[in-house]
């Protein structure tokens, strides 16, 4: 019988490895029974993609099922797959519907035996950026890179605790039949999730990765051409959106840009939930000085793709805009939180997202100011049955206002704040997220050995399945070490505990001109109570 899983991870020390994690599992259930049941899932990896990067190389090393989204670390009847050899996915070139299985002929993970189950939590490990080079393509100086167009310059991208793995939470059940085969896309986000910061003066670039997630049977896809005076500097982004579920804003399902060339995009893949055969989307079209264009009513098709049965909009023409810049006025935590920025249109309350900006977790401010529209919204319905849409009326409904709200996992949404057209930056103050259902403390100890010397800053991140929480500034006790309380981190008690709140902390301390010093522990539960967490930076 195999080593369970969570037998495995429970004797691993702060200096746990991905590749003890995963080979503990050999690729087969936890439960160690060769007669359970199985299916076929094969699982790829696209992106929505972004001007901004010439390649983004990331590392992957293995993925783990559970049928529990509280599921934790410590947590038992894990399914984890290794690659047979760690592979570098360039997530820049999976752009405007492109798979990983476009490039290299197959799936990355292809055809997995998986236990017949219901599963509600998959992770996705990568490779420590701080580790030895292990990836599959030469040339590379990190596990895990940013590379930016004409720039020979290989940034490193942090991934704090990557041995947690990256939380995806699917939207529904991934539901595994006995004889089945599954077929599933997972979506980073280079757009949206890759920060650039400057802790030790020096350009590196950090993942706040809110992964996405495709049931590949159940996908439909749009397509188009933005017609725009200048797309090469416009910088468009398109969006899917629907109106979720008990929920008082739309979301965004998929999001693409255009080739600067042609001004064409394609929103591939497009889920169409549960049973449904079709799903209805509005698409919204926003770029750099361009007034933001809505088509309503864009009704896509279960079992479609772009080169067969794509929803195709045509020609979308564009109106030159007048845009302004905001900015945070002083530092939100958590850290780990992203700002969504929303309009609303006449006849229809549920406002639009237009515009969304990760919090740096160096700076607690917007990583860099967003640029907004103060112009008129272009709005359209789509005929369904003719296939064209139009005309273009214009909306002042919001015109140059938008309501930003602060958001981040486990916690509950901020108060809103209004952000008004003005004088660039307009400066705005989001409500904090709160912590649910109880605001818990981890006690950090921090011992820096008498032999490292020359450590001048230090940081101090919170992580939860690979996605960062909060974050601090711990220079202070570069010197000598101390103690840093973390406080206001979703928790339980005794009476009303939260399942899976186990976090994990990582130090990271630097002198001059380069980082010197990294120290993590998992594990740290706060499920009933407040925890203690004990690093040495080496």
């Amino acid at each position: 019988m195999k080593t369970p899983f969570w037998k495995i991870v429970s004797l691993i020390t702060a200096a746990i490895s991905l590749s003890l994690l995963l080979a503990a599992c050999g690729g087969g259930s936890s439960s160690g029974s060769p007669a359970t049941p199985s299916g076929k899932v094969s699982l790829d990896v696209t992106d929505a993609p972004s001007m901004d990067f010439a390649h983004v190389y990331v590392t992957i090393k293995g993925v783990a099922f559970h049928t529990l989204d509280t599921a934790g670390d410590l947590s038992p009847d894990w399914h984890a797959v290794n690659l047979p050899a760690p592979v570098t996915v360039d997530l820049a070139q999976l752009a405007n519907g492109r798979m990983y299985n476009d490039i290299a002929g197959s799936p990355l993970f292809n055809g997995m035996s998986v236990p017949a189950r219901s599963y509600r939590q998959i992770r996705i490990f990568l490779a420590a950026s701080e580790d030895p080079y292990v990836g599959s393509i030469a040339g590379l100086t990190y596990n895990n890179e940013v590379q930016l167009p004409g720039d020979a310059a290989h940034y490193v991208l942090r991934i704090p605790t990557a041995h947690e793995g990256i939380r995806l939470i699917p939207e529904s059940p991934v539901v595994v039949n006995a004889g089945g085969n599954v077929r599933l896309a997972v979506d980073f986000n280079l757009n949206n999730d890759v920060v650039e910061v400057a802790p030790n003066g020096v350009k590196e670039f950090i993942l706040k990765p809110r992964l996405g997630y495709f049931d590949m049977n159940s996908v439909g896809a749009v397509t188009g051409t933005v017609a725009f005076g200048n797309l090469s500097s416009s910088r468009f982004v398109i969006k899917a959106e629907q109106v979720k579920s008990g929920a008082k804003y739309r979301v965004v399902r998929r999001w693409t840009t255009i080739d600067r060339t042609t001004g064409r995009f394609n929103l591939y893949p497009l889920p169409v939930f549960g049973n449904a055969t079709t799903a209805s989307y509005d698409i919204l079209l926003r770029g750099l000085k361009a007034q933001t264009a809505i088509i309503k009513g864009v009704t896509v098709h279960k079992g479609t793709s772009l080169a067969m049965g794509a929803v195709d909009l045509g020609s979308v023409t564009i109106q030159p805009g007048i845009d302004f810049t905001a900015q945070i006025f002083s530092p939100v935590h958590p850290s780990g939180s992203w700002v969504s920025f929303y309009q609303t249109i006449a006849g229809d309350p549920v406002p639009y997202e237009v515009g969304f900006r990760h919090i740096s977790p160096y700076s607690g401010l917007l990583w860099k100011p967003i640029d907004l529209s103060s112009s008129p919204i272009q709005v359209a319905s789509f005929n369904n049955i003719t296939g064209i849409f139009g005309p273009f009326t214009g909306d002042s409904t919001s015109l140059g206002s938008f309501t930003a709200v602060a958001d981040a996992l486990f916690y509950a949404r901020g108060a809103a704040a209004t952000v008004a057209s003005g004088r660039s930056p307009v400066m705005f103050s989001p409500g904090a997220p709160t912590a649910l259902p109880n605001a818990n403390v981890i006690r950090t100890n921090i011992t820096i050995p008498s032999t490292l010397t020359g450590l001048t800053n230090g940081h101090l991140f919170i992580t939860h399945g690979g996605v960062i929480i909060d974050s601090y500034d711990i220079s202070s006790l570069m010197d000598n070490g101390g103690q840093f309380n973390i406080t206001n981190l979703p928790g339980g008690t005794p009476i009303s505990p939260l399942a899976g709140a186990y976090y994990g902390v990582t130090a990271l301390g630097w002198g001059p001109g380069k980082k010197h010093g990294f120290g993590f522990q998992l594990f740290n539960d706060l499920t009933a109570s407040n925890a203690t967490a004990a690093i040495t930076i080496r």
